[in-house]
């Protein structure tokens, strides 16, 4: 089908319009002379559109007469029509040999540097890590070597985990992922206190060295002081520093929320359409077709194609259609149920991401609101915990 279509493009082909009352008859006498017509299309009783090659045209127009019908072309298409139009222009064929050269060049350099995922190591640093490797702004895509860049990345910055680089037309994407720093490791001989990383509620305290200052029931904060590794008896002169740990659980709390409208405005498309064509080289988008968007309420649906790509590589400009249909809005109203349901799925699923997989859950908690179509969920899943943390002491000298 597809060379098929091709080959009538090339040798061209056009969309003519038959009236008359012996549209059969018309049709018979162009099969009876091997005339071929293709995509025949039925207007009305007395109208009827068809395509039809260069050559079959000129033979056809004879018989139109015989079959007493009027015939006119509605649109020319195909390759000699777009010849026969080029060659009145030729400063523009000139000028879009060229445009395309400079645009094939420029394409070959990259001009963008995006760096994503690094949140404690600056993007300043990366990029100049990036231009001692000799990858900077100006630099020949094909003349560096990607997977090389990436390594050296991450022999130069410790702390990167994973170093990704994509280059798509002059925009270059750099993925970064950052180690997981773990707390400082205390040497056993130093002295240090047990303290609280998160907020909870004690539920066993188990001191292996130093003195335990809470209990099962208390409620403590981030920072508070649950094993003290400052030791102080009755009869000793001055108090004794210990290097204190332990296991403190405790109940902790994971909690989300959301919020949906219960009422949702579906889009339904009347049957208008309007046409839109934009030419995009880079950044740069250019206007195509004429107008703009007539609809209040629409919908859109966007294609886009690179007219020259070779092994997903090509020149940075796209030719983006967007068929705009008109709309009308409809008001659905949910079943708060299933709405429900769906909600609690997606908090509980989000959280169990967020909660290490070796705590023990105890108790989970959904809590629902309706306010004005509005459905706000919260979810509070509750889990045991050792939230003990060590912290180096500051002893004063006397």
């Amino acid at each position: 089908m597809l060379i098929l279509k091709l080959w009538n493009y090339f040798r061209g082909y056009v969309i003519i319009r038959i009236e008359g009352l012996s549209l059969e008859k018309f049709i018979n006498m162009c099969i009876a002379r091997d005339i071929y017509l293709w995509d025949i299309r039925r207007i009305n009783y007395t109208t009827l559109e068809a395509k039809i090659g260069i050559k079959g045209y000129k033979a056809v127009r004879r018989l139109t007469r015989k079959a007493g019908c009027k015939m006119y072309i509605s649109e020319k298409n195909g390759y000699p029509f777009w010849f026969s139009k080029m060659k009145k222009r030729k400063m523009l064929i000139v000028g879009a040999f060229f445009s395309l050269s400079l645009l094939l060049v420029l394409s070959s350099f990259v001009f963008v540097i995006e760096v994503n995922g690094n949140e404690s190591i600056s993007t300043e640093k990366i990029v100049n890590t990036l231009e001692s490797s000799g990858f900077k702004i100006g630099v020949n895509r094909y003349t560096v070597n990607l997977r090389e860049i990436e390594n050296n990345l991450l022999i130069d910055i410790d702390e990167l985990a994973w170093v990704g680089i994509e280059i798509n037309g002059i925009h270059a994407k750099v993925e970064v992922v950052e180690k997981i720093v773990p707390p400082p490791k205390i040497e056993k001989d130093i002295p240090c206190d047990v303290v609280a990383k998160k907020n909870g509620v004690i539920e066993k305290v188990i001191a292996r060295n130093g003195d335990a200052l809470v209990e099962k029931g208390d409620i403590v904060s981030e920072g508070d002081l649950l094993i003290t590794g400052i030791v102080e008896r009755e009869g000793m002169e001055r108090p004794l520093y210990l290097h204190a740990y332990g296991e403190v659980y405790a109940k902790t709390y994971y909690e989300a929320s959301k919020t949906v409208d219960l009422v949702e405005i579906e889009k339904v498309k009347t049957g208008a359409k309007y046409t839109r064509r934009i030419i995009k080289i880079g950044d740069l988008e250019l206007a195509l077709s004429k107008g703009d968007n007539p609809y209040e309420v629409f919908i859109i649906e966007k294609t886009s194609k690179k007219p020259i790509e070779w092994r997903n590589k090509g020149l940075p400009v796209e030719i983006i259609t967007e068929e705009i249909y008109e709309a009308i809005e409809i008001e659905e109203k949910l079943d708060i149920e299933k709405t429900k349901n769906l909600l609690h799925e997606t908090l509980v699923e989000d959280l169990l991401q967020e909660i290490p997989k070796e705590l023990e859950i105890l108790n989970s908690n959904t809590e629902f609101i309706i306010n004005d179509n509005t459905l706000h969920s919260s979810v509070i899943i509750e889990v045991l915990e050792d939230i003990a943390q060590q912290k180096k002491l500051q002893i004063e000298e006397d």
